[in-house]
């Protein structure tokens, strides 16, 4: 959990605006489209890695899973999530930014200006829903820190 929170913060707060502040915006998207993808990735594959390392402990520990159900279900949210973003998202917003781009080239500039704002309202879902990733984050990781020292006392 404290990796991706890590990601998530260095790719959402530092790495994305550095790159679209200091490049041109293709380039600096272009970037951003090679990296993405394996930030959203580890989401979604470690969350399962994850869930099978709590399925394999339940076979021990029946109570488990009842001990940790808010993480569980957190981290449900987190998987799902972050699939969505992985396999759906991110390749709407792909085809739209590759659609805007050819679009300026044969200078049909209503039609970019039309697909400039479908990006924009894709990459705003995108981005709530990455700061909900955060959050959830946030939560799992204080959660489960929190959690094991109760059960120690």
């Amino acid at each position: 959990m404290g990796a991706l929170i890590g990601f998530n913060v260095s790719f959402s707060f530092v790495i994305a605006p550095l790159l679209f502040s200091n490049l041109d915006h293709k380039v600096a998207g272009e970037i951003t489209n090679l990296i993405f993808p394996y930030y959203f990735a580890s989401g979604w594959i470690g969350g399962i890695i994850i869930y099978t390392l709590i399925g394999i402990k339940s076979i021990k520990d029946k109570k488990i899973i009842r001990r940790y159900r808010g993480f569980i279900i957190g981290l449900l949210l987190l998987v799902i999530s972050h699939m969505a973003l992985h396999k759906s998202v991110l390749p709407v917003a792909r085809s739209i930014n590759y659609q805007y781009y050819v679009a300026l080239e044969n200078r049909e500039e209503e039609k970019a200006e039309e697909l400039k704002s479908k990006f924009k309202k894709v990459h705003t879902f995108s981005s709530s829903l990455n700061l909900l990733n955060l959050a959830i984050e946030i939560y799992l990781f204080q959660y489960y820190f929190l959690r094991r020292r109760d059960l120690k006392k």
